[in-house]
């Protein structure tokens, strides 16, 4: 009798593993393709590869940062404007030195009177 439940307890644990197994595969599975996901959308929008070492820390990091993660790589960045030359000083000519200094010794004096 004690054999029976003994293997009784035995093979009750072999199943829970089984079970424990597949939820984990599953979830891994998941992840992975998560991961997949997050990777490609970087890789689009920065020209850059993740590396290694981070691919398997966001496999196994928890599902929440995951998501934030997610949120992040699918926003594409805008792209980088520099600005317009000021219509104000814009001329077609270039200064030479002593005209930008008086340049800019007139734009201080007309701040200081205008403030």
């Amino acid at each position: 009798m004690e054999n029976a439940i003994a293997d009784l307890i035995e093979k009750l644990a072999d199943y829970v593993d089984a079970v424990e197994d597949e939820k984990t595969s599953a979830i891994k599975e998941e992840r992975g393709k998560r991961v997949s996901a997050i990777q490609e959308k970087i890789s689009a929008n920065t020209g850059e590869e993740l590396s290694e070492y981070l691919v398997s820390k966001l496999s196994e990091t928890d599902s929440t940062v995951l998501d934030a993660i997610e949120k992040m790589a699918e926003t594409v960045p805008d792209e980088v404007s520099l600005g317009k030359p000021s219509a104000k000083h814009a001329s077609s000519a270039l200064l030479t030195k002593e005209e930008e200094v008086k340049l800019a010794e007139e734009n201080f004096a007309n701040f200081c009177v205008s403030s």
